[in-house]
This record gives C-alpha cells, structure tokens and sequence, in this order.
C-alpha cells in the first residue's frame, strides 16, 4: 500500500469551509461599491493644533525621564547603597567618625578576630546587621 504525503488526505478531514472560485478576483471592487460615499476632509475643515497638542510630546517625555529617573532611585534603595549616607546623617556617628582618636585606636589597639569573635559571643551574626 502506496502512503500519500498530504496529512490531511490521510486523514480525509475537511471542515465544510470553501470559498467559491473567483470570489477575492474582485473583492475589492465589490467592497468599494458597498461603501458609503464619504467626502475627505479638507484643509479648511482641519481645526488648528492646541496648546495641549503640541506640547504633548515634551510632557510625555519629561515623565518618561522622571520614571527612570525614580525607577533608579528605588532601585538604589533596595539595594542598600545609602547605608552610609544614613551614618552620615546621624550626629552622633559623624562625629566619632569625624575624630582622628577613632582610626588611631582602630590601626593600633583593635584585633579583627577578636572583635568578631567577641561580637560572635554576644550573639550577633552577619544577618543581625541587615
């Protein structure tokens, strides 16, 4: 037994759906004909652009610069990237961090395992600090 290519002769499927021959040979001149008749429009008829109209484009684009502009700033504070601007702005912190005596005491007297293990001890952990 000799196997056709075509699928759908295979399977003998057709939908009842057929279009009659020569029915788009002049569809267009048919369609034309069972449209109403409509006058263009002239260059009087056309009615002046608005203030609105044209400034539109310079307001949408000004918008579309302030989303970006604020879609970066949330996106910089979800990161995280202003925690030391907020030390900054504590008055208390700015001033330890001001003096000299801080990093003087940090290069001499402070050992970093033993000031993580100590913080360790008393029950602080890197998550602690988020």
């Amino acid at each position: 037994m000799k196997q056709d290519s075509d699928i759908l002769s295979q399977i003998n499927r057709r939908s009842g759906m057929t279009v009659p021959n020569g029915y788009f040979d002049d569809f267009a001149t048919r369609m034309m004909q069972n449209l109403p008749e409509h006058e263009a429009p002239s260059a009087e008829k056309v009615l002046p652009r608005s203030w609105w109209q044209r400034c539109r484009p310079y307001a949408y684009m000004a918008a579309m610069f302030c989303g970006i502009w604020l879609m970066m700033w949330v996106f910089n504070d979800i990161a995280g990237k202003d925690s030391y601007d907020d030390m900054a702005r504590n008055p208390v912190i700015a001033d330890v961090l001001a003096s000299d005596q801080i990093y003087e005491m940090y290069d001499t007297q402070v050992d970093e395992y033993e000031l993580l293990s100590e913080m360790y001890d008393q029950g602080f952990t890197p998550t602690s600090f988020k």
